[in-house]
C-alpha cells in the first residue's frame, strides 16, 4: 500500500500544478511511467509605437517530470530516469530566436531511507546546455528526491528556489500522504 500513498501524493501535486501549468496525467515515455507532465510556457514581447514595430519577444517555460518510486531509490533508478528527462524534454523545447530557457525538473516521490550515493547524485546533477551557443536560449535540468514523509526535498542548490514551493506545501500539509 506504500506505492498507492505516494500516488495519491502524486496525484495532490499534480493538482497542485494544475493552477498555472498543463498537466499531462499517467504519461509513459517508454518503459518508464511517469505520474504526471507538467507544462509552463511564458512569452513576453516589447514593442514601439502601439505595436506597430515588435522590439523583442522572448519565451520561457518550465518543465516537470514526476514519477513515485515504489521500490528503493537506487543510484541506477536516479539514472534511468535522467536518461528518460533527457530523451523527452526535446518534444517541448523549440529552437527558435525567440527561445530565452527552459528549466526542466524531473520529481522522484520517495518513501523510505536514501542511500549516500543516491543523494550524492541528486544533490551534484545540474545539467545546463546552452541551444547555438546560447543564441537561442538555454536548458537547466534538475533531478529531485521529495520524501513525503520527512517533508524533505533533495535537489542541486541552485535549483533549490524551482522547488521551494513545493517544500513549502509539504511543511504547511497542503499536500500530504
Amino acid at each position: 500500500m506504500v506505492g498507492d500513498r505516494l500516488t495519491r501524493f502524486a496525484h495532490e501535486l499534480a493538482n497542485k500544478f494544475t493552477l498555472y501549468f498543463d498537466v499531462y496525467r499517467d504519461e509513459q515515455p517508454g518503459d518508464f511511467p511517469l505520474s504526471f507532465i507538467a507544462h509552463y510556457k511564458r512569452r513576453d514581447e516589447r514593442y514601439m509605437v502601439m505595436k506597430k514595430i515588435k522590439v523583442y519577444g522572448v519565451e520561457n517555460q518550465q518543465l516537470v517530470f514526476a514519477a513515485v518510486a515504489n521500490e528503493p531509490v537506487s543510484l541506477e533508478f536516479v539514472r534511468r530516469f535522467q536518461d528518460v528527462i533527457d530523451q523527452h524534454k526535446q518534444r517541448f523545447i523549440q529552437e527558435d530566436a525567440e527561445h530565452m530557457s527552459t528549466i526542466v525538473l524531473g520529481l522522484i516521490v520517495a518513501e523510505g531511507a536514501l542511500d549516500k550515493a543516491v543523494l550524492k547524485e541528486v544533490r551534484k546533477f545540474r545539467k545546463v546546455k546552452f541551444l547555438k551557443f546560447g543564441w537561442h536560449g538555454w536548458v537547466e535540468t534538475y533531478v529531485a528526491i521529495l520524501h513525503p514523509d520527512q517533508k524533505t526535498v533533495h535537489i542541486h542548490p541552485k535549483g533549490r528556489s524551482f522547488v521551494k514551493s513545493i517544500e513549502t506545501l509539504m511543511r504547511e500539509d497542503k499536500i500530504s500522504l
